[in-house]
């Protein structure tokens, strides 16, 4: 199992991978946009993407859209992270497949992966 995640902020993305490291699931992680979006291009064998819609530059939202363009969209999990109170339908409506609010909790970190990767 592989999972992409994608966060601006590197205390979140290191947490997030030393948990999916402590139950075996192997983890990219960039803290950039417009990288993220280069390695979804490059790669299609990861499970599951979590993807932060807040970063400088290149947001999540911009990176669905990109994925848009190129017809990715709909052959990938993508979960967003959020801090924000966005509507959750309008988010489902841009194209993702789960949201996770931040601060992040371990049972929705897992329930999010269990649903997309178990």
């Amino acid at each position: 199992m592989k999972i992409l995640v994608v966060d601006d902020n590197k205390e979140i993305t290191d947490a997030v991978s030393f948990y999916l490291d402590s139950i075996d699931i192997s983890s990219t992680v960039t803290n950039d946009g417009r990288e993220a979006l280069k390695i979804i291009r490059e790669r299609d064998d990861f499970n599951l993407i979590l993807l932060d819609i807040a970063m400088p530059d290149f947001t999540g939202l911009d990176v669905i859209d990109e994925l848009k363009k190129d017809n990715l969209l709909a052959l990938r999990n993508i979960v967003f992270f959020t801090a924000s109170n966005i509507n959750e339908e309008e988010l489902l409506r841009h194209g993702a497949k789960g949201i996770i609010r931040k601060p992040i909790s371990i049972e929705e970190l897992q329930s999010s992966i269990n649903k997309f990767v178990g």
